[in-house]
């Protein structure tokens, strides 16, 4: 069922229009003659209106993925700070993973220079059985530290699925930026979220 409110609605004939005011190229508008001879998808929709019983909900939780992500998969994201004065732990996560040729390190990292009047840089490098294998940068335009972040996430994350990888490593230094990466509601950067989801 249309929303009251909906512009379709204008074109349909009296009948689905639901007392809106007809578009001069409305169904209704139509002898007899032009509607027998009218081969159109708006005839179709026409049609099937009265067949239609149930009701289109645009925010229902099923097609909002953002929102249910790290509940249905827990396992396969996970965020792990790591101690900067400390170099051991990401060495030896780097060690491990560059022996799995089935996994894909992506580090990233952004740039924003003072005072704003310079395009911010994205950069995402794509390491692979200990070897680098692809290196990106894209410019960012005028943007925020942590929007830039996040394009870096992105940049990393689509690139990084066109490998044939079971695991994709994200190294970033900004646990912000990647807790949004997977966070498709309504904040700065969103369209960055919606493209890694």
């Amino acid at each position: 069922m249309l929303p009251s409110q909906h512009a379709l609605l204008s074109l349909l004939s009296t009948r689905n229009s639901k007392s809106a005011h007809p578009h001069p190229q409305s169904l209704a508008l139509l002898t007899d003659a032009q509607s027998a001879q009218l081969r159109s998808p708006l005839l179709n929709t026409e049609a099937s209106l009265l067949n239609l019983t149930e009701r289109f909900d645009s925010l229902h939780p099923e097609i909002r993925p953002g929102y249910r992500l790290l509940d249905n998969f827990p396992d396969h994201v996970s965020f792990h700070p790591c101690d900067r004065s400390n170099g051991r732990t990401l060495d030896r996560l780097c060690h491990e993973a560059s022996a799995d040729p089935s996994t894909l390190i992506v580090a990233t990292d952004a740039s924003v220079i003072p005072p704003r009047n310079m395009q911010a840089i994205s950069v995402a490098h794509f390491w692979r059985l200990g070897e680098q294998v692809l290196l990106s940068k894209v410019l960012a335009g005028r943007a925020t530290a942590l929007d830039v972040e996040l394009f870096a996430i992105r940049l990393g994350v689509v690139k990084a699925t066109s490998f044939d990888v079971k695991c994709i490593i994200i190294i970033t230094d900004s646990l912000t930026a990647a807790r949004r990466a997977v966070d498709t509601s309504v904040h700065s950067g969103q369209t960055h979220s919606l493209a890694i989801i």
